[in-house]
């Protein structure tokens, strides 16, 4: 565990380029079982779907072997960079893993589209707040030079992205491939974490690379399950009177 000086010096760090690469977060016993039990998901039939970029995503593998998985929820070796950002009101939002099959070249996106729009409507109500999210990816095999990698528009969690609303998705993509850019290239057992409205791609450079990860998307939730109230929560889809 990094002391406290040393955790302060990463969030820092997350908090000015949008993103931290944490180094061996897994060891190698639990990369290696993690990373048959995704070939085993696929092996099964788990996955949800197989995109047009080379992107195979599972959704239900933390309900299907919460033995396996229930481990990267909070890792204690990224703990506290989610504690240190969120606090009691780090929520998992979501839990997923990929595996690239074949040829994978991800276009660029933002895991949390609505962040720019949201910021704005909530000035426009008296008690509303705006959130923001995270996410950790935790890899699986080496994404060396030439093989893959992960790479970020530089400082773009600090701005509002153009083309974005509404989504004009051909300039959207130029606009970010016309951009600077940070390049990591993440090995087995390592993590990135990183803000979820940060223009991002993921890609293999060698086709015949096996390539899987497990992404955790957090969001922050003021009303966590240890606030004093007199009653419980019913909990979160259709609970929102006012969506349409």
């Amino acid at each position: 565990m990094d002391n406290i000086n040393d955790v302060k010096e990463k969030l820092d760090q997350l908090d000015r380029d949008g993103y931290l690469l944490i180094e061996g977060a897994l060891t190698p016993d639990e990369t290696e079982h993690v990373r048959q039990r995704i070939n085993y998901a696929r092996q099964q039939g788990w996955e949800e779907g197989l995109n047009s970029v080379g992107n195979m995503w599972f959704d239900t593998l933390l309900d299907r072997e919460p033995e396996t998985y229930q481990s990267l929820v909070g890792h204690p070796n990224i703990r506290p960079y989610l504690e240190g950002m969120m606090g009691k009101q780090c929520q998992l939002r979501s839990f997923r893993a990929h595996i690239n099959p074949g040829p994978y070249l991800q276009e660029w996106h933002l895991d949390f589209y609505g962040y720019w729009h949201e910021k704005r409507e909530a000035k426009k109500h008296r008690y509303a707040v705006s959130t923001v999210s995270f996410n950790s990816t935790f890899y699986f095999q080496d994404n060396k030079p030439g093989s893959g990698h992960l790479k970020f528009v530089k400082g773009g969690h600090l701005s509002e992205p153009e083309h974005l609303y509404p989504l004009d998705r051909p300039k959207f993509e130029s606009w970010c491939e016309a951009q600077e850019h940070d390049i990591l290239h993440p090995k087995a057992g390592d993590c990135v974490i990183f803000i979820n409205h940060m223009p991002h791609q993921g890609a293999k450079e060698r086709d015949d690379m096996e390539r899987s990860n497990v992404v955790c998307h957090y969001q922050v939730t003021p009303m966590h399950d240890a606030v004093s109230y007199v009653s419980s929560p019913r909990g979160y889809v259709g609970t929102f009177p006012f969506v349409k």
